[in-house]
């Protein structure tokens, strides 16, 4: 039995994507009926020092979830800041390539990351879920952001410290810093895969000299919805199902820990919402920010329209809500690879890196993609794709089809080229 350490379990964050993923990978592993016992580091540890033993799993179940379903936003901010208070996040893994040695010496000294050098050493194999954390993110003290160090770092003990089988999948690349390149340029070379979700991280990447890089698509193209679903009585009261609908979302790009776009939000969305509703007769808001942004909370409660989020809506749920949507228009890639497995055509403007521009070349999708910071002056614009995309929406829906139970069948490698090492 081959003991594996799946680094990036991201179950544990308010977010479709990555939960819906990261649970995704994991059913293929267990499809893939491996003789193997994996243990996970979660979502938490890649922005806070991981306790000694672990953080406890969170159940759907358990108190703190029920907690943040009901609770106004900034009381979350403030019970994770109480949660916290002790850490120091910037001091437990390096933010510049050469740091790298100095921190393996304080982690070899008992100083930081124990429980990560336990898991480590127990072992045999490391694989890391990159997901969404190598995208574009430099903080007011010019350091990249958290999580995307915390997994580079890992990679690299494991592979130059450890000397283990190293597999770095499911992810993209474009974190516009260039300290993150320095580091990836002396990790990426010397792992065993390199594998990311779409095709413009390997162009990037080449760039940098990273060759060792492939293309395997992401495993939320292997979901498969829930054939007896029926919407709950919290959804009845955001949608109208017995009336078409497109369904509208934000983007990381709008807003982030990072940056934010310079237009109002809630007035621009507002402009967009009542041009939708001279093309369907209702509106529905997928919040990727699980009601954490005033803007699009302000807008919402204005607008008088239905919301779905993280904490009414599960990701199961929004597979049916866009099944049923005439159109999603959005800046969230894993939303927008449930649209598409819906079949419900989708239409796109940038994010916190270039992974929902990469969406369009994947589908060979011939419609305008948007830049986020030029929305406001494109809005004119953005509604005649609409229109023009809900006209083609009968042959768009044959090509979705297609290309989904394409890239579903390749998405299985993620978790097969495993084989090699097992």
């Amino acid at each position: 039995m081959k003991k594996i350490l799946f680094i990036g379990d991201l179950r544990s964050a308010s977010n479709y994507g990555a939960v819906a993923t990261t649970e995704s990978l994991i059913r293929l592993l267990q499809n893939e009926k491996y003789d193997i016992d994996i243990r996970y580091i979660d979502y938490r540890s890649l922005y806070h020092p991981t306790p000694l033993n672990g953080y406890k799993p969170l159940s759907e179940q358990s108190i703190f979830l029920k907690i943040k379903r009901i609770i106004p936003f900034k009381v979350k901010k403030l019970i994770r800041s109480i949660q916290y208070r002790n850490s120091k996040p910037n001091d437990f893994v390096p933010y510049k390539w050469t740091q790298y040695e100095e921190y393996y010496n304080r982690m070899m000294s008992d100083d930081i990351l124990q429980f990560e050098k336990r898991m480590l050493e127990w072992a045999d194999i490391i694989y890391i879920n990159g997901e969404g954390n190598i995208v574009n993110g430099t903080d007011r003290y010019g350091k990249y952001r958290m999580g995307a160090r915390y997994i580079l770092y890992m990679a690299w003990l494991s592979k130059m410290k450890y000397a283990k089988p190293t597999l770095i999948v499911n992810h993209t690349v474009d974190p516009n810093n260039w300290n993150a390149f320095e580091m990836i340029s002396h990790i990426y070379p010397f792992l065993d895969v390199v594998s990311v979700r779409e095709k413009l991280s390997v162009e990037l990447l080449k760039q940098h000299g990273i060759q060792n890089v492939l293309y395997i698509p992401d495993a939320l193209w292997t979901y498969k919805p829930i054939s007896n679903w029926v919407p709950s009585d919290a959804l009845k009261k955001e949608i109208d199902f017995s009336k078409p609908y497109i369904c509208l979302g934000d983007s990381s790009g709008i807003k982030n820990a990072y940056n934010s776009v310079k237009w109002n939000v809630s007035d621009v969305l507002g402009v967009i919402i009542d041009e939708l509703y001279k093309v369907v007769p209702q509106v529905v808001f997928v919040d990727g920010f699980n009601g954490s942004n005033e803007d699009i909370n302000r807008l919402v409660h204005r607008k008088k329209i239905g919301r779905v989020n993280f904490y009414n809506c599960s990701y199961h749920d929004l597979f049916h809500v866009l099944k049923n949507a005439s159109l999603f228009i959005s800046g969230r890639w894993h939303a927008s690879i449930l649209s598409v497995l819906a079949n419900t055509p989708i239409l796109l403007w940038g994010s916190d890196s270039h992974k929902t521009k990469s969406l369009y070349p994947l589908l060979d999708y011939k419609y305008q993609f948007f830049e986020v910071s030029t929305l406001p002056v494109n809005i004119d614009k953005l509604i005649d794709t609409s229109r023009e995309i809900l006209a083609d929406s009968k042959i768009l829906k044959n090509q979705m089809r297609v290309k989904s139970e394409e890239f579903s069948v390749a998405a299985i490698e993620n978790v097969k080229l495993l084989q090699k090492y097992i």
